[in-house]
């Protein structure tokens, strides 16, 4: 260590640390001197000294307790002087009793004046920088430190679309930052906008949403802005952006409809799409050159500017995911997003950490930053005023925005609290919003027992759970190193008792201990965005097989997710097998690994109309939406038949409106399955889709053909054969 170099930090409320490092020297007789903002000297009534090797450590005793909101100088006599370093004040033990603050945040604009508000409780200083238009010159007003570390200024006069960014005095160090609570910003998050929120009032449309009554009604079609509508072999004029979602007529190879008339044909009930606010990775101004899903967030309440037609106009963002919610709802489409809470792109660039050192992140005792989310940097969830960051956001996605429903990156990492009140506060303004997500088990700094993940289920019904145990189950192992290993309609036959118990939602206690209090926690799905697709993972699980199968395979597995008790989810493109040319985390790869083709589409359009024919199915058959563990036990039976091949009854003694009678059979084999029936039964579903509506032949024989899931039964009111 160079010689003279020393550091002060407020280590408690009355305790200050300042460590010389010196090569050279040591002085018995050094002089400490503490100054604040007006050169005032700061009483301390000890100073104890200790020294090892090269290093020297002197500890002062305030004589009364520190007060943040000033700029403290430390003097080190024939050293010179350095900032004081408060930012262990947050971990303080009245800190958040202290700062926590409620009231509003951010800029508050009328007509008259536009009121500045910055939570910064460290800082002492803080500025806003703005320009108003048609100047070529900044201007700067100081903010006044209110209560609870806030700080405030009221600029007079109309400031619709103002430009404006905080300077940040923390530690000695002027940080400029965006506002976390602004709503618009310039490309890329350079600077924030004042908003007018009366600009903003559309009608979303709610009254054209069918009724949602439990978390099984729902139908999940997962995709991205991007990917839907980046594919330049159709006509879609606005391509990768909101508005491209909504465009209608459009066609690839001036036949097939693409974008939004090809989504809302299939028949799904909520389109969850991945990150739509502000990400870092993607020049907003210079789009195509660089892809990302967005998992990446820099702005919480700011919509990703990239997916704008005009990434420079403040409300263009905002409008065009408006109308494309309040079009969406107009066909009876729920949208959710993927919001991405448990970090940050980096926490040392975020604004987060520059407004307020060493608070919105998890660190260990050591002082490490958590690394559970596996990018180093998880977000302090149950920090007060990081809780509220998070509500805040949360209402305004579903208040201003409009959205139906959360699908949580991680939600393992969040604190049980947050999720509850999240829960609490935005079902008080949509009592139907659905909310799910990611509950794997990860190491942070949180106790288990306190955080929203999968073992803790019971502690959380009102939250859904992307069911791996389903995926492994039906399809086998995701991850790269173990693509080899089948799941049961992949062939892998012994999985069979697995296959009743997700099947039944993992609510029955059989062959596993139930994972969730009941059906509506668990998500179904055997593809999602992450790892890769299920093409391409039977291209080395099952390569001995021709394209054919394994479409036929995946047709089967897509119809046994639709059929299942729980809610069901497909990614985009599942229902016609796009591949990933073998890329399995596709996160930044290409438009060309990651847009839905819509040239294939129409290649498979009978695989396109089978799940339009699988979500017909799972809308009319209510029994299907059952939650209750105790009534799916008694609703249906398992049978084993043979060579591994399955049947599920369901009991004629239960409402199966449509249906008297229903029966699942499913033969994952590369053999015909012949089935001898109790009484004869008309066929509801097949490989030619639902056709149980229009069904006229009985059957009292059935061959059930390799790799494919029958449905026979019987509607309310047959006859049965003349």
């Amino acid at each position: 260590m160079a010689f003279g170099q020393f550091s002060a930090h407020l280590i408690s409320p009355r305790v200050i640390r300042v460590v010389l490092y010196s090569d050279k020297y040591h002085y018995e007789q050094t002089k400490v001197t503490i100054y604040d903002d007006f050169d005032k000297l700061v009483a301390f009534s000890t100073k104890t000294k200790t020294q090892q090797y090269k290093v020297t450590t002197y500890e002062l005793t305030l004589e009364q307790p520190f007060v943040l909101g000033k700029n403290y100088k430390v003097y080190l006599q024939n050293f010179g002087q350095v900032p004081l370093n408060v930012s262990e004040a947050t971990t303080f033990p009245n800190f958040d009793e202290d700062y926590y603050y409620s009231g509003p945040l951010g800029p508050i604009y009328t007509k008259k004046a536009t009121t500045f508000r910055l939570w910064a409780p460290l800082a002492s200083r803080v500025i806003v920088k703005y320009i108003t238009e048609g100047s070529k010159n900044f201007l700067y007003r100081k903010l006044k430190r209110g209560e609870r570390g806030v700080y405030e200024y009221t600029l007079e006069g109309d400031h619709d679309g103002l430009r404006y960014t905080y300077l940040v005095l923390n530690n000695g160090l002027e940080e400029e930052v965006t506002d976390p609570y602004a709503i618009s910003s310039g490309p890329n998050g350079l600077y924030s906008y004042v908003i007018d929120p009366e600009k903003l009032l559309m009608d979303q449309n709610d009254d054209k949403l069918p009724p949602f009554n439990k978390p099984t009604e729902a139908i999940i079609y997962e995709t991205s802005v991007r990917d839907q509508t980046s594919d330049d072999r159709t006509d879609i004029e606005y391509r990768a952006t909101f508005a491209g979602m909504i465009e209608e007529g459009r066609l690839v190879k001036g036949v097939y409809p693409a974008g939004f008339d090809y989504l809302k044909a299939l028949g799904f009930t909520h389109l969850q799409l991945l990150p739509v606010y502000d990400f870092k990775t993607v020049d907003e101004t210079k789009k195509w050159q660089q892809y990302n899903w967005g998992y990446d967030p820099q702005q919480y309440f700011v919509l990703e500017g990239s997916y704008a037609r005009d990434p420079l106009d403040p409300y263009n963002r905002i409008l065009d995911f408006k109308k494309m919610v309040a079009r969406f709802h107009e066909e009876g489409i729920r949208i959710v997003m993927d919001v991405v809470f448990n970090h940050v792109y980096e926490h040392e660039t975020s604004v987060f950490e520059k407004i307020v050192p060493n608070y919105y992140f998890r660190k260990s005792s050591e002082g490490v930053i958590s690394n559970g989310s596996g990018v180093g940097n998880d977000f302090a969830t149950e920090r007060p005023m990081v809780r509220r960051l998070i509500v805040d956001a949360s209402l305004y996605y579903a208040k201003t925005l409009g959205v139906d429903g959360f699908r949580f990156d991680l939600m393992g990492l969040i604190d049980i609290e947050t999720m509850d009140e999240i829960v609490k506060k935005v079902k008080a303004i949509k009592k139907d919003f659905l909310i799910y997500g990611e509950g794997w088990e990860m190491a942070t700094t949180v106790r288990k027992d306190q955080l929203a993940h999968h073992g803790n289920a019971f502690k959380t019904p009102e939250l859904g759970f992307f069911n791996d145990a389903f995926r492994e189950i039906n399809k086998g192992a995701s991850f790269p190193e173990h693509l080899h290993e089948r799941g049961y309609l992949l062939g892998a036959t012994n999985y069979r008792e697995g296959f009743f118990f997700a099947y039944a939602g993992s609510v029955l206690n059989t062959t596993f201990t139930p994972r969730y209090i009941d059906a509506g926690q668990s998500i179904n799905y055997v593809e999602c965005h992450d790892n890769g697709v299920i093409i391409d993972k039977m291209a080395v699980s099952n390569p001995q097989e021709s394209i054919e199968t394994h479409l036929t395979r995946l047709m089967s597995l897509n119809a046994i997710v639709m059929l299942s008790f729980g809610v069901p989810f497909f990614h985009r493109g599942q229902e016609i097998g796009v591949s990933k040319y073998g890329d399995q985390n596709s996160y930044k790869s290409s438009d060309k690994i990651n847009q839905f083709p819509y040239t294939l589409a129409y290649k498979r359009s009978e695989m396109v109309e089978y799940f339009k024919a699988l979500t017909a199915l799972r809308k009319e058959c209510k029994f299907l939406h059952e939650t209750n563990p105790k009534v799916i036990k008694k609703m249906v039976t398992f049978n084993s038949l043979a060579l591994g091949a399955s049947e599920i009854v369901y009991n004629p003694e239960h409402d199966l409106s449509p249906y008297s009678d229903f029966h699942v059979f499913v033969n994952p084999n590369s053999e015909p399955m012949f089935v001898d029936l109790n009484k004869p039964l008309k066929i509801i579903l097949n490989r030619a889709g639902y056709i149980g509506a229009r069904s006229s032949e009985y059957v009292e024989r059935m061959m059930v053909a390799p790799y494919s899931v029958i449905v026979l039964g019987l509607r309310k009111g047959d006859l049965g054969p003349k």
